[in-house]
């Protein structure tokens, strides 16, 4: 295997099954415990009714279904499959394509036909190969490139040696004057790739440079909060307010996290020290509704977002989540003069235009 291997001469049909997105969760559980016979590797990939395919799903969207504790039932594919896929044509080259999925690195990759329609998955497995194939991993000769070199960083953090793609991380921003934002830079754009833990790596090689950074111990935060690991969110937070006990993004984020570890009164404790700082702004409003929504309490809900709405009359999410406090509360018709308002604001919201359809087929108005 080398740069001129074509996409359709490596092994693409054996790691994936088909499936529409209205298919039951629990089909979609079969289908992958069929490819578990053959492959570790294995991905459903989701279509819209034709061959055109609009996500995937792998026993990760399946576990984190289970994690949040959401009825396996009810579900369809549409509503746990992921999005992060890129499309590669199957007569291209490796040597054509990988330089382009290097700055993305997408968690599966469809091969597709000149028609746009799906022939082949590309697996993890399959692009390890291919990285292998073009000399990534082959420490006889060093990267070319900043982009080389952070190419094989990730892909040494894929094989799980974490210090090897800290020193390939570290070449990729060796000529850098500021080698502090370097390491910033760098995990703003690994992030951007869904690359969190390689990017949470980072602002700690940030920090190894100035522990009293309360930015990057705020950015910290938000990447452990992303990854779901909430406690170490909110320890990073705390970090930070240690060292700038103002720092409003921290308080906020900080609240949202111990909200969802159903820290209410302390969730709201947090988002009042933001106010303190920042004043009444429509975000700290807005999630201040949110937190009462956790709890059920609507009404609590409705005048947060209503005071979100007194200051920014534009904003969209205030209106639709008013909108499913006042369907909470059972007060419908109020809830569909929000759905209007928001397409007012934006005519191209698909959440209020759906359910706003679907309130003329059925009669009922389902918001969430």
């Amino acid at each position: 295997m080398d740069k001129d291997t074509k996409i359709n001469e490596m092994e693409i049909t054996d790691e994936f099954s088909m499936a529409d997105a209205k298919e039951s969760v629990k089909l979609i559980a079969f289908k992958l415990q069929e490819l578990q016979k053959e492959t570790e590797h294995g991905a459903v990939l989701i279509t819209d009714g034709t061959d055109k395919v609009i996500g995937f799903i792998t026993k990760k969207e399946l576990i984190a279904l289970v994690a949040r504790g959401e009825s396996y039932t009810k579900t369809t594919a549409s509503d746990i499959m992921s999005t992060d896929f890129e499309e590669v044509l199957e007569d291209d080259t490796l040597g054509n394509i990988m330089p382009k999925i290097s700055k993305r690195y997408p968690n599966a990759m469809v091969v597709v036909n000149d028609k746009g329609h799906c022939v082949g998955y590309f697996s993890k497995n399959d692009y390890k190969d291919a990285l292998a194939g073009l000399g990534v991993y082959d420490k006889s000769h060093e990267p070319e490139t900043v982009d080389d070199w952070r190419t094989r960083g990730i892909a040494m953090s894929s094989l799980g040696k974490k210090s090897e793609a800290i020193k390939c991380f570290e070449k990729s921003i060796e000529s850098s004057d500021d080698k502090e934002k370097g390491w910033s830079d760098l995990a703003k754009r690994l992030e951007r790739i869904n690359r969190r833990k390689d990017a949470i790596m980072c602002m700690d090689k940030v920090l190894s440079m100035d522990a009293d950074n309360d930015e990057a111990l705020t950015t910290r935060g938000k990447l452990y909060a992303e990854e779901k690991t909430q406690h170490l969110a909110i320890q990073s937070y705390k970090m930070a307010l240690d060292v700038n006990p103002k720092n409003a993004e921290a308080w906020m984020d900080m609240g949202m996290e111990q909200a969802n570890l159903g820290e209410i009164n302390e969730a709201l404790k947090s988002l009042d020290q933001a106010q303190a700082i920042n004043g009444a702004t429509p975000e700290i409003w807005f999630r201040k509704g949110n937190i009462y929504d956790k709890v059920k309490k609507y009404d609590d809900a409705l005048n947060c977002y209503n005071e979100a709405i007194k200051l920014n009359d534009f904003y969209e999410e205030a209106w639709f989540n008013k909108g499913i406090a006042l369907v909470n509360l059972g007060r419908d018709s109020d809830a569909l003069q929000c759905l209007i308002k928001i397409l007012q604001i934006n005519p191209t919201n698909e959440s209020a235009r759906e359910a706003l359809n679907n309130y003329k087929e059925k009669g009922t108005l389902e918001l969430a």
